[in-house]
């Protein structure tokens, strides 16, 4: 099994999380095929070695990943994600970030990742060729758009700017953190509002920004059309 990445010189400058929002995303495509993408992670245990934990990519760019896995607890610090049966790629591995977090079930959590380096050129064509890949439906649209954010009661309001949005959902910058797997309500000066969940969050200096999933398909879309007409 080759080892992990080695880079012969030094490593370029990780990109920001703003930068990676907006690069294409693509869509792992799913199924019981032997063609299937395998991946899993090899965490450092503290008694020494690797802990492997085999996991799903949801979504990837050059840059990063979206991950699912089974686990007692969720992910930190850093890691590396081992990649397999990629088109005709041989076996892959990424050092990565842990950026976000979040629980998704019983012993079940998500995960996104921000490789140490770009993945290799052709890397999401062959997938894509191998028919293992799909761009993500959701195209991301950037914007600068005033937003009022209401968290857990109406009267909790703060300002923010929405500074991209997708027909799933939209990323925030504001004063106040938006607390992972919390609900809380949108709403534009024109008087449009949507409810989504925090799905990710981090700090931007005096500010923080975070990713909102919304609530409902319907919603979600009639909303972001909205924001787009105001941008």
């Amino acid at each position: 099994m080759p080892s992990a990445e080695k880079p012969k010189h030094k490593l370029p400058v990780t990109p920001t999380v703003d930068d990676d929002r907006y690069e294409p995303r693509f869509q792992v495509i799913g199924g019981q095929d032997v063609r299937d993408i395998q991946c899993r992670l090899l965490v450092h245990a503290p008694l020494g070695g690797d802990d492997q934990i085999p996991c799903q990519i949801v979504d990837l760019n050059s840059s990063g990943c979206a991950i699912r896995y089974r686990q007692t607890r969720s992910l930190f610090k850093s890691t590396t994600l081992e990649i397999r049966n990629l088109a005709a790629h041989d076996t892959l591995q990424m050092l990565a970030r842990v950026c976000w977090s979040r629980q998704s079930g019983l012993d079940q959590y998500a995960s996104g990742l921000y490789f140490r380096r770009s993945l290799p050129d052709d890397f999401i064509s062959a997938g894509i060729h191998a028919g293992q890949l799909s761009r993500r439906t959701a195209r991301r649209e950037s914007v600068d758009v005033a937003v009022t954010i209401r968290q857990c009661q109406p009267q909790n309001r703060s300002k923010g700017r929405i500074v991209s949005t997708s027909r799933s959902g939209l990323q925030i910058i504001g004063s106040e953190e938006c607390v992972i797997g919390t609900r809380l309500m949108l709403q534009l000066a024109d008087g449009n509002a949507v409810v989504g969940t925090s799905v990710w969050s981090s700090r931007r200096g005096s500010q923080y920004a975070s990713g909102i999933a919304f609530t409902h398909a319907g919603t979600g879309r009639q909303f972001h059309n909205a924001v787009l007409q105001l941008s």
